[in-house]
């Protein structure tokens, strides 16, 4: 078995490994969050053990504390992190505050009262408050977005904590100070510890991309609006939904009237605030149990789930009403929209997507030929009327 003076070595050369790979990431990666407090806290956090472990072999005071104090500001480094990467405000006061008790601790057990067991116990209260501090940050990571590193940082955050109640359990039934063997399992723990921990890190950052990852693929670039894939499912579930259970589905189906001409009027950068306009009224009048999406070019449709057609119907015209009213500036230009909607509802349980969007497209053509700048309902099995 391996003594404890070359696992240490072997402990920094894994903790400076993982130092290194993070300080690579963190200089490739684009915009995952990925902390500068990462690379310099596995650079750090071995030196605690590394200075200690020689500093006991020399009996010396000065590289006691100089190693400790490392040790402190490694796993703090590690936390303030995972506070970094969730874009929280700092505490540099309670770090403070907690870094000036510790070391307290750790002077008296040092230069004071000399005693080994004293100064891992502390260093162990210390680690298990940084345990504490990543329960309560884990709690802000999205559980949508987060779902395996929220349960991993809760899990890992409590692991300290454990480690110092179980220890203070063998003092209390008479277990005497650390010895060698009890040094090499500490060792093995805290290199087992950062492992797990280096693999905490990866796994937000990796979360967070597949994350951002996926809102591209489901949200239209320019406007934010889902896209059609997300609609097309949307209303597969709804109208699923309806056929069990018999909640009523509407969707409206709209477009920017003469929006070609915008375009070769004005030009496309005004055509894209126009459609970026457009997408800001119609959120601003839906659900958010309700669907807006993007289709294409100027298409736009909102999903209604549990919505009837007269509340449909009028759903539609608040957002015409709203689009009516918006001013448009852009490059010394001011333009006025207004827009051509069609509605539908599903009104029998043998309707599919393909027929309830067909009936809206119906309505919103009959509003095109009526001259745009309306809103048209169609009922199943009924020729289109005014709304």
């Amino acid at each position: 078995m391996l003594d404890p003076a070359s696992l240490i070595v072997l402990h920094t050369a894994m903790m400076w490994s993982c130092a290194v790979a993070f300080l690579l990431i963190q200089r490739v990666e684009t915009g995952w969050g990925f902390p500068g407090h990462w690379p310099l806290a596995f650079g750090v956090m071995p030196m605690v053990m590394l200075i200690g472990g020689y500093a006991e072999q020399s009996n010396s005071d000065g590289l006691r504390l100089l190693g400790f104090a490392l040790g402190f500001i490694g796993p703090a480094l590690l936390a303030d992190g995972v506070r970094l990467f969730l874009r929280l405000p700092a505490r540099p006061r309670r770090w403070l505050v907690g870094f000036s008790l510790f070391s307290l601790g750790i002077i008296a057990f040092t230069l004071i009262t000399p005693n080994l067991l004293g100064r891992v116990l502390v260093f162990q209260a210390f680690t298990a408050g940084i345990g504490v501090y990543g329960l309560i940050l884990s709690r802000r990571l999205s559980p949508d977005d987060h779902p395996l590193g929220r349960r991993f940082i809760g899990t890992f955050g409590f692991a300290p904590v454990l480690a110092i109640a179980v220890h203070l359990g063998q003092l209390l039934v008479g277990a005497g100070p650390p010895d060698s063997g009890d040094m090499t399992f500490l060792v093995l723990a805290a290199t087992a510890i950062g492992m797990i921990a280096a693999i905490g890190c990866v796994i937000l950052v990796a979360e967070r991309f597949a994350a951002q990852v996926g809102r591209e693929a489901r949200s239209d670039v320019l406007t934010g609006l889902a896209t059609r894939r997300v609609f097309d499912r949307a209303l597969d579930r709804a109208l699923q939904d309806y056929a069990q259970a018999g909640q009523p589905v509407s969707v409206i189906l709209f477009d920017i009237d003469h929006f070609k001409s915008i375009n070769d009027t004005h030009g496309h950068d005004m055509g894209d605030i126009a459609l970026r306009g457009v997408a800001d009224c119609a959120r601003s009048i839906v659900r958010p149990s309700d669907i807006l999406a993007r289709l294409g070019g100027d298409e736009f449709a909102i999903l209604l789930p549990e919505t009837q057609l007269a509340d449909a119907t009028e759903i539609a015209r608040r957002v015409l009403e709203r689009l009516r009213g918006l001013a448009l500036s852009g490059a010394g230009e001011t333009i006025r929209l207004s827009g051509s909607f069609g509605v539908a509802c599903a009104e029998t349980g043998l309707e599919t997507p393909q027929s309830l969007v067909k009936r809206a497209d119906v309505a919103l053509y009959e509003v095109k030929r009526r001259g745009r700048n309306g809103v048209e309902a169609q009922r199943f099995g009924v020729q289109p009327a005014p709304a």
